[in-house]
């Protein structure tokens, strides 16, 4: 599979780095959101001194993470105190009550939030019911491919 880097997005992520709102990347499926933060954290690992709390609810892996109590004793529980922790949480709306954990985590000032979620479960309307004026939505589109036969 071919991935096609998506710079203008990657620049804008660098750019709202520590800012203290949530950062919601949606888009249509297969659009690039997980993409795009693999790039952002190995951006981190590269140029910064960061703690980075991943959790990808596409990766069993990460499948006793369903409800917003274990999302937030998760993240909680990788805190590093006298770092920054991000916290990026990727397709969040396969987690029950996401919102209750990301509020809280939100609320507690010690983490730089970012979540990813397809336009389905996500909807501009449902985000600031949500996260009302505690978030920057970052909507990726998806790359338009010109084939020459």
């Amino acid at each position: 599979m071919k991935i096609i880097e998506r710079k203008e997005y990657l620049d804008r992520l660098i750019r709202l780095k520590d800012t203290p709102d949530i950062k919601i990347i949606t888009g249509l499926r297969r659009s690039g959101k997980s993409e795009l933060v693999r790039a952002y954290m190995e951006w981190m690992r590269t140029n910064e001194d960061t703690n980075i709390i991943y959790v990808d609810f596409a990766d069993l892996k990460f499948d006793d993470l369903k409800t917003y109590n274990e999302l937030y004793n998760f993240c909680e529980g990788q805190y590093i105190d006298g770092k920054t922790n991000v916290i990026i949480v990727d397709e969040v709306q396969m987690c029950e009550k996401f919102e209750l954990a990301i509020n809280s985590l939100y609320n507690s000032r010690k983490y730089d939030i970012y979540i990813t979620g397809s336009n389905a479960f996500l909807l501009s309307s449902d985000l600031s019911t949500l996260f009302t004026g505690r978030f920057i939505e970052i909507p990726v589109c998806r790359s338009k491919m010109i084939s020459k036969f």
